[in-house]
């Protein structure tokens, strides 16, 4: 991810959301859940768009111990 040169809040907060579909991402909802709702997002760019959230603080990934694994964002 880019770097933010100016040190500019407004430039930092387009960097982290100004992805495609990083702004329909609202939780807690599963990873099946997500792709459903946004049926024209690739698998590849959810996940990078989650992780790229997650490694920002914005968004906490929940993994629940069960079978099958339950993981919540």
């Amino acid at each position: 991810m880019k770097s933010n040169i100016s040190g500019c809040s407004v430039e930092e907060a387009m960097r982290l959301l100004g992805g495609r579909w990083r702004l329909l991402i609202d939780g807690p909802r599963r990873f099946n859940d997500l792709r459903r709702d946004m049926p024209g997002i690739s698998q590849r760019s959810l996940t990078l768009d989650l992780r790229a959230l997650e490694e920002a603080g914005l968004v906490k990934r929940t993994v629940y111990p069960t079978a099958p694994i339950k993981v919540e964002y």
